[in-house]
């Protein structure tokens, strides 16, 4: 009995972190402008498998529905939701600013990955400008600061730098993706040798050579690309990304930027600015994104875009191994004394009303509770008084308690 009561207090308080951090990402979104939207749980498999690379088929979660077609769980938000759209707009006339909280469904790479996995997202539908572009990076670093992280870097980088060098080399496709994740891994050693089989122009083995050396501090980086002089489309790349970066300074986020050439997505509907952040010392990537400006034009569309994507439940996980915060806490429980039911009901109103987390308890059934509290407010024939950060405060009417608190907040 008492393990179920445990297992059953450990899902609760999982749910009820997994609820304020939801909270504090939609808040934050929506002071950037952003309204919430949804997609439908079920999509047809042709969606996917027409948005070739974006997903990976063998990772999709196929059911027959009751006319024998093939339907997918959702695997993604991006795709559904830009087709939605295509529906409606052919070009894109007004920037749209949408969020989303769903689940998304892909099989497990490894044993003790999960299936349904939690996504939070935005999804700015807009011309390609530095600012733009930037603005939603900047974002992406405000969410994780609300939630606790100091620790940011976000990798920066271009999809059209590495596909325009791999443009000029003309391989076979399976060679090609070979190359690529040699690239993104910065395998030197295995790049090298695979450069030496294949009959192309000493300058582009070179570039490819020079690829995974083309990450660190931003002006370094950018400096050391420029000087290859590769081709006036890969500059123009180069000094696009440079003008986001310089953007992403006017927000104070110099600190939190590498500047990464060699980055790749799996995700193969970002088409120009990519990124991706880690956090503490985190070895996976714990958000995502880039700008899509092709994916709409499979649809019928013009509807340039830019976007990233947060999993929940891997920044659950990071929060719980760095111990950010004690989830046990409430902000305040309200003991009294029967004569004063009325007042601890209003008290507790009104400390609600400043979203505070409350629980009111009868004073002679305060061993009920069996949770801990950041504050004790005791409403007693013998006096009130609040007991916190191991100070006691006698007070006299709710409105001197409330601000007190305030005071001390």
């Amino acid at each position: 009995m008492y393990s179920d009561y445990r297992m059953n207090e450990t899902n609760v308080q999982g749910y009820e972190q997994h609820e304020r951090m939801i909270r504090t990402v939609s808040d934050r979104f929506i002071t950037y402008g952003y309204k919430r939207i949804k997609t439908s749980a079920f999509e047809k498999y042709d969606l996917y498998a027409s948005a070739n690379r974006s997903v990976n088929r063998n990772e999709m979660i196929k059911v027959i529905d009751h006319t024998g077609e093939v339907l997918v769980l959702r695997p993604d938000v991006t795709i559904p939701l830009t087709q939605q759209l295509s529906q409606d707009i052919a070009e894109l006339d007004n920037e749209l600013r949408y969020f989303y909280v769903q689940d998304v469904f892909r099989r497990p790479r490894g044993e003790n990955e999960e299936i349904e996995k939690m996504q939070a997202g935005v999804e700015y539908f807009s011309e390609r400008s530095p600012e733009a572009d930037a603005e939603v990076i900047a974002l992406a670093i405000h969410v994780l600061e609300d939630l606790g992280f100091t620790d940011i870097k976000i990798e920066l980088g271009h999809a059209g730098y590495v596909k325009e060098i791999l443009r000029h080399i003309d391989l076979e496709k399976s060679k090609e993706e070979q190359l690529k994740a040699m690239i993104e891994a910065k395998n030197v050693v295995d790049i090298e040798s695979f450069l030496t089989s294949l009959a192309i122009d000493e300058k582009w083995k070179q570039a490819i050579k020079e690829v995974p050396f083309l990450y660190g501090k931003p002006a370094t980086v950018i400096k050391k690309a420029r000087s290859q002089q590769l081709t006036e489309s890969i500059d123009e790349t180069i000094d696009y990304i440079e003008s986001v970066y310089e953007v992403l300074k006017m927000y104070d986020c110099e600190d939190n930027i590498v500047m990464d050439f060699g980055l790749i997505n799996d995700m193969g509907y970002y088409s120009h600015t990519i990124f991706q952040g880690y956090v503490d010392n985190v070895g996976q990537p714990i958000v995502m994104g880039g700008r899509y400006n092709e994916l709409g034009r499979r649809f019928g569309s013009n509807l340039p875009a830019v976007g990233f994507a947060y999993y929940i439940d891997t920044i659950i996980e990071v929060i719980q191994r760095n111990n950010n915060q004690d989830e046990s806490l409430l902000h305040a429980i309200i003991l009294y004394d029967e004569q004063n039911l009325k007042q601890a009901i209003q008290l507790a109103r009104s400390m609600r009303e400043k979203n505070y987390e409350v629980i009111s308890v009868a004073n002679n059934k305060r061993d009920k509770v069996g949770r801990r509290s950041e504050a004790v407010v005791y409403l007693l024939e013998t006096g009130n008084y609040l007991e916190h950060d191991e100070q006691t405060i006698q007070f006299v009417t709710n409105e001197e308690l409330l601000t007190t608190i305030e005071n001390k907040g």
